[in-house]
């Protein structure tokens, strides 16, 4: 099966993947333990798993019967265009990396169709189940024991030519073929990423807490949690500190714009960062037409909004008053409370006599806290 692995593998990268790597189809048995032991210490935060969840993404013969191999991939997404400051004040939000071009889901989904379709070409009676992130499969895991990366400590794979600016892919397959060693390599004593975390979710571990996570907060579908707004800063969706400090990401950055890769450039559209205010304002087909091929489309109109608000909150520009005292008037209560604590940061005769006028009408408990709380912030101010 060697010559079978070097077709595929010359065919993966042929198609757009940077890495490719193969391990075997059995148990993640390791991953499960500690699966199990974040859950029940509730590190995940909002991703849930119902009873029985955690086994079947750490046993890909669940998924496909018949499993025996898993081909890895990994893809980079790094361009040279140039972030915007997360910690800048005014009205603009920065947008993580992985979120300003194309949904990654489908442009490595795509890719992955074609390589399966490719094997089940070429090997007649054998079957392939791609997965991409929200897959059914503990993908870091598979793509470490397949010696695409190693674990660095906030939880990324790293590689060697790319650092974590990768995106994962596999393929689950009945077809055979002779697994990849793990790579001997892991972050020594290098603790850059644990201290640079602004709500320091990262422990010296490995063990990311999701409750904290800036990433998983613009996420989120509910609140963020009043005590980590500030910390949001101007992001909008997404957070890219962990990666941005790490030096194996610093010194693999020119290798890493060694191709083009169109895909993942800022859509006209979105940009390295977006105006707030307008995204404060945007209707249901405006955000489709924004944001609709980005992956920060999943969580729906309302999240972006909301993230908007805590944004323009730590903005430190008058300017943003009159689009919070305008989404004071949303029928999302996500989007009106959040308005509102924005507003309480940033004080002034108008904010104050908004959160009163929003008092006299809220009605939702969740939102009319938030305006008291706002107000008493706004008269400290």
């Amino acid at each position: 099966m060697n010559d079978a692995k070097a077709r595929i593998v010359e065919r993966a990268k042929a198609i757009g993947f940077d890495l490719v790597g193969v391990t075997h189809a059995g148990s993640f048995v390791s991953a499960r333990r500690t699966f199990d032991s974040r859950v029940a210490a509730g590190l995940l935060g909002q991703w849930k798993y119902p009873p029985g969840e955690v086994q079947r993404v750490c046993d890909p013969a669940r998924s496909l019967s018949g499993a025996r191999s898993i081909i890895c991939t990994a893809t980079c997404y790094l361009t040279d265009d140039e972030p915007h400051d997360p910690t800048a004040p005014g009205l603009r939000g920065a947008v993580s990396r992985h979120a300003w071009g194309l949904d990654y889901h489908r442009v490595i989904g795509a890719r992955l169709r074609e390589l399966a379709a490719f094997i089940v070409a070429e090997f007649p009676g054998e079957r392939c189940l791609p997965c991409v992130d929200t897959g059914p499969l503990v993908d870091r895991g598979a793509a470490v024991r397949a010696g695409i990366g190693w674990f660095g400590k906030n939880a990324n794979v790293l590689t060697a030519p790319f650092g974590s600016w990768v995106l994962l892919g596999e393929l689950i397959t009945t077809l055979g073929l002779q697994p990849d060693e793990p790579l001997k390599k892991h972050c020594g004593e290098c603790v850059e990423c644990v201290a640079r975390c602004p709500t320091g979710a990262i422990g010296e571990d490995g063990a990311v807490d999701a409750r904290r996570c800036i990433s998983d907060l613009t996420q989120r579908k509910t609140p963020i949690p009043r005590e980590l707004r500030k910390a949001i800063g101007n992001r909008i969706w997404g957070c890219d500190d962990c990666q941005s400090v790490c030096p194996v990401n610093e010194r693999k950055a020119i290798a890493a714009r060694s191709r083009p890769r169109d895909e993942f450039r800022p859509l006209p559209q979105v940009g390295t960062s977006v105006e707030l205010p307008s995204v404060l304002r945007m209707t249901k087909s405006e955000f489709r037409s924004r944001f609709g091929q980005t992956s920060m489309a999943w969580r729906g109109k309302a999240v972006l909004q909301r993230n908007a608000a805590v944004a323009l909150g730590n903005s430190k520009d008058p300017a943003a008053v009159g689009p919070l005292i305008e989404a004071l008037g949303d029928r999302k209560p996500l989007v009106r409370g959040h308005a509102a604590w924005a507003l309480g940061e940033l004080g002034g005769a108008g904010a104050r006599e908004a959160l009163d006028r929003l008092l006299d009408r809220e009605s939702d408990a969740w939102v009319r806290e938030e305006a008291e709380l706002a107000l008493g912030n706004s008269s400290a101010t």
